[in-house]
């Protein structure tokens, strides 16, 4: 009992019993080097901003769709023939919130950062509807001092190197430059979270007073060229690689490109694919701003295919782990056009529910792949955590489950302070294919818990504040407005089209004991009346 509860969830303290027992049987006869790899694996995290559930060649549901035959991702497909596909993987409404579990381990709920930051004062929340943000949710965001992913594996030896999209902390505040975060290296990282221009030709924005704000920094470079900028980056990027191998440490990329947020713009090398076209198989035109969106999709992925292949070339891709996702639901309320099913918006993510700053599914479910760069069942650190080529997994995971599964590859868990809960779970054991582990790879009711007590923007499809617990198949949504309960059974309704709380009042009774539980855990913070300035508690159903 011990063993499996220590398999399953790995909180707190899990050494990796399932990979360190495999591991072990090989450390005995391997050689130093070999040794030093399996304890230090190379790690890239590929981090997409906005990217949704759909986005892709590469199937993230039971069946492909028209999406899937739209969108041109070889590199995805390349990476998940390699590893792992998770079908059921999960981000928070919006791009902060799920940077901040990413480098803290933690739940919105508990790190208070629970909406996109810009100034250290600003509260970047809309004004409309009766309910106001927590007055003291961490509008700075991340500041030094704070325990964060990057600044353990320092600590634990590692060469880590920030490339893209940082939006950790807020303008004009230290947290802003991941430097001060724990990164060895910063490419282009600051406290915007969207870029001014994706062309070189616009400086990247910075040549636009009324940008300058979010023009993105340290690419002078390439100013007045036609490179776009996730080329830009991805350049930087194999340059930070070959430098970090020379160092003779472990190395931890954090690839986080600003694509595919708005703006959207075109990415010369791939827009002929797409213009003047209709959708794959139907008679409707692909209209400008999603030939334009599909273009930054492919140019995406081909940044994941040229470090794919920088890898390979430095010899360092057998003990590289590679983690693809994003950071929320593909955007739909707004800045889109016409789909592949001739539908409009809110529908970008179909058969999900809305997108990005959603309750539904379509802003919070991302595509999930894990896999070691290059494929090698003779390397020892592949043994030690054997990912199956090809595979797929509907466990259940999120954001916050990076925190500790990268800290436990690097054998770094015991850095973590004993003051610093962890509220994500330890995936290895969903990762790999040892026998100790068996009954861990099967943990489909741990609670995926979302807190977004903010009005994001658009009204729409469950843009208002909300709270949720998905459990197994059943979740429960709570909206501060107008104040109810939904609950779906996503096995039979993954399009979240009918509610069931009147029908299983029972069931979601459990499901809100279960949250309020955990908020008050967490310390959580609510949102308030817009007038009186009172916290907004969610109620018992």
């Amino acid at each position: 009992m011990g063993t499996n509860r220590t398999c399953r969830m790995g909180r707190r303290g899990f050494l990796g019993a399932c990979g360190a027992a495999v591991a072990g049987q090989w450390l005995g006869r391997a050689s130093a080097a070999e040794q030093a790899a399996v304890d230090h694996p190379n790690i890239v995290v590929f981090l997409i901003d906005d990217m949704g559930w759909q986005d892709t060649s590469l199937p993230f549901w039971s069946k492909p769709t028209s999406f899937n035959r739209h969108y041109r991702t070889p590199n995805m497909e390349r990476l998940a023939r390699g590893g792992i596909r998770f079908t059921n993987a999960h981000a928070h409404p919006v791009c902060s919130p799920t940077r901040v579990s990413i480098m803290t381990g933690q739940n919105p709920a508990r790190h208070h950062v629970t909406n996109w930051i810009f100034g250290p004062d600003k509260d970047t929340s809309g004004n409309w509807g009766p309910v106001a943000s927590p007055p003291d949710w961490r509008m700075e965001g991340l500041q030094p001092g704070d325990v964060t992913l990057a600044a353990l594996l320092r600590d634990a030896g590692y060469h880590t190197i920030h490339c893209g999209k940082a939006h950790w902390g807020a303008r004009g505040t230290p947290g802003s430059d991941p430097r001060n975060l724990g990164f060895d290296v910063n490419i282009a990282g600051h406290a915007a979270g969207a870029p001014g221009s994706y062309q070189g030709l616009d400086d990247y924005g910075n040549n636009d007073p009324k940008r300058i704000e979010w023009a993105v920094p340290g690419l002078d470079k390439y100013h007045g060229t036609d490179v776009h900028l996730t080329d830009a980056l991805t350049l930087e990027a194999v340059q930070a690689l070959g430098a970090a191998a020379s160092t003779g440490k472990p190395f931890y990329l954090y690839m986080a490109h600003y694509a595919v947020h708005v703006p959207i713009q075109p990415h010369g090398r791939f827009h002929s694919k797409y213009e003047n076209r209709n959708y794959a198989g139907t008679e409707y035109d692909i209209p400008p701003v999603e030939e334009d969106y599909a273009s930054m999709i492919e140019g995406m992925d081909a940044s994941l295919g040229a470090l794919l292949d920088k890898l390979d070339q430095l010899g360092v891709a057998q003990n590289t782990l590679v983690i693809f996702t994003s950071d929320n639901g593909g955007l739909s309320a707004h800045a889109r056009g016409i789909t592949p099913r001739g539908t409009g918006l809110n529908t970008h993510n179909w058969p999900l529910k809305a997108g990005k700053g959603s309750a539904y599914e379509g802003g919070t479910r991302v595509p999930f792949i894990a896999a070691w760069a290059k494929p090698d069942p003779g390397s020892p650190i592949q043994r030690s955590l054997h990912i199956r080529p090809g595979s797929t997994s509907d466990q259940p995971v999120i954001s916050e489950d990076l925190f500790p599964t990268i800290l436990g590859l690097a054998h770094a868990q015991d850095l973590i302070p004993q003051n610093h809960p962890v509220d994500g779970m330890d995936i290895r054991p969903f990762l790999g294919e040892q026998d100790a582990c068996a009954r861990a790879r099967s943990d489909k009711d741990r609670p995926l818990i979302v807190h977004y007590p903010h009005i994001w923007g658009p009204k729409g499809p469950g843009y208002e504040p909300h709270s949720s617990i998905r459990m197994g198949k059943w979740k429960a949504v709570y909206f501060y407005i107008p104040q109810k309960w939904e609950l779906y059974n996503l096995d039979h309704d993954l399009p979240e089209q009918h509610d069931l709380a009147d029908s299983h009042p029972k069931k979601l009774r459990q499901l809100a004991q279960k949250l309020n539980s955990a908020f008050v855990e967490m310390k959580v913070q609510w949102p308030v009346d817009r007038q009186t300035k009172q916290p907004l508690p969610i109620p018992r159903p």
